[in-house]
């Protein structure tokens, strides 16, 4: 009879828990005795996906906000007009795909350039659109271009 092997977390968990570390100022010692209380392991690359909730509940009862809760917290208070956090982290991902590397300085004078916005805490949900369709219709460079 065979084992069940249980599924271990994704990379994009094991970052946020490592964003709510830094956040919070655990040090490794305090970090890991955290894993082994609440998760009995002494790493995230050993946790699943039900401990990765009680590990990240734990996280949010010491003070840990996640960048999509704040932006939850803070939209009513937004402008109707205003982007998404959605849409911002999209057109930024999409960007440095494109570019290969992260590039906010390139990516801000691009918005300024063809879209007569300096910065995406400027844009709109409309533009945002028009600029994701626009961002979609780009080819990746190639590796060796400069």
């Amino acid at each position: 009879m065979a084992t069940a092997r249980k599924a271990i977390i994704s990379a994009a968990c094991i970052r946020q828990i490592k964003f709510a570390q830094r956040q919070l100022n655990l040090s490794d010692e305090e970090y890991r005795a955290l894993l082994r209380r609440m998760a009995g392991v002494s790493s995230s690359t050993e946790l699943t996906q039900a401990s990765f909730v009680l590990v990240m509940d734990e996280f949010a009862r010491l003070g840990f906000i996640s960048t999509a809760r704040h932006e939850a917290e803070m939209q009513p208070s937004r402008a109707p007009w205003a982007s998404s956090y959605a849409q911002r982290s999209k057109i930024t991902a999409m960007w440095d795909t494109w570019k290969g590397h992260h590039d906010p300085d390139g990516l801000r004078r691009w918005l300024e350039h063809h879209h007569g916005v300096s910065d995406l805490q400027f844009v709109s949900a409309e533009k945002a659109r028009k600029i994701i369709g626009a961002l979609s219709s780009f080819k990746p460079k190639p590796k060796n271009a400069i």
